[in-house]
């Protein structure tokens, strides 16, 4: 699965120390539709438009959609047995695309933690690129927003529980993936290593929180979120168990 890296300007970018303030669980799963209208994805290959919790409403325009969902980086990435890929994955990429296993009680994604496996060539600029991404879309009445119509913010919950200001009133019309029906895109955390700080990187355990805000103006109209559960891939997960093997028996040595 082809993702689009994107270099970030560091003026939009911060670090804000608080509590999680975001822990909605998302009320709407499935396929990105309008007027029961399949919306095509123009993010990257293999994304596809099912897997996603979406927040629908109406506004003075019309339907407002925000979609977000998180999947693996790229289709095969993990060696066989690894993957937290859902059953509608692999072959079903040209149906709907591929999204992570979902917790239908706490609404979170699960995703294996770690550097991906297998990288496009511009990915070696990104040594931390995690073995998951998101991709979200906004959808204006079926159509994308026009250029000054709409803004939108992201914030990603690290683990930890700080918040990243990620984008800032950027405009949905203009900036990005152009699609006839949304305006689109697909990240991965590891694209924004630089600013998570800490030592937050692509092996960091725990609850990822991503929010997404459509503003008009100052007028929030809507906002989705998702959590990704990351937890270690099962290669890590022996490779701890066989240290603290050898590390007993140095013990009793």
């Amino acid at each position: 699965m082809r993702m689009n890296a994107t270099r970030l300007c560091p003026s939009v970018l911060s670090i804000v120390a608080a509590s999680s303030a975001f822990a909605t669980i998302p009320s709407e799963f499935g396929r990105l539709t309008y007027n029961s209208t399949p919306i095509n994805m123009t993010s990257g290959s293999g994304v596809g438009n099912d897997g996603y919790y979406m927040n629908r409403t109406t506004q003075s325009f019309g339907e407002l959609l925000i979609g977000i969902k998180a999947h693996e980086y790229r289709n095969d990435n993990n060696p066989t047995g690894t993957s937290t890929e859902s059953q509608y994955g692999g072959s079903g990429l040209t149906t709907g695309g591929n999204w992570l296993n979902i917790n239908q009680s706490t609404g979170a994604y699960t995703a294996n933690a770690g550097a991906a496996v297998n990288k496009p060539s511009w990915g070696s600029a990104f040594p931390d690129m995690t073995r998951w991404g998101f991709t979200w879309s906004i959808t204006s009445d079926g159509l994308r927003p026009a250029a000054g119509a709409m803004s939108m913010n992201m914030f990603i919950t690290r683990p930890d529980s700080q918040v990243v200001t990620i984008l800032s009133g950027w405009d949905v019309g203009t900036d990005f993936q152009p699609g006839n029906m949304a305006w689109q895109n697909n990240w991965n955390p590891g694209y924004l290593a630089g600013v998570m700080g800490n030592g937050v990187n692509a092996s960091t355990l725990g609850d990822w929180k991503i929010k997404i805000e459509v503003l008009s103006g100052s007028n929030i109209l809507g906002s989705q979120e998702i959590t990704v559960s990351a937890v270690p891939a099962p290669g890590a997960m022996a490779l701890v168990g066989l240290v603290g093997l050898a590390g007993g028996r140095r013990r009793r040595a």
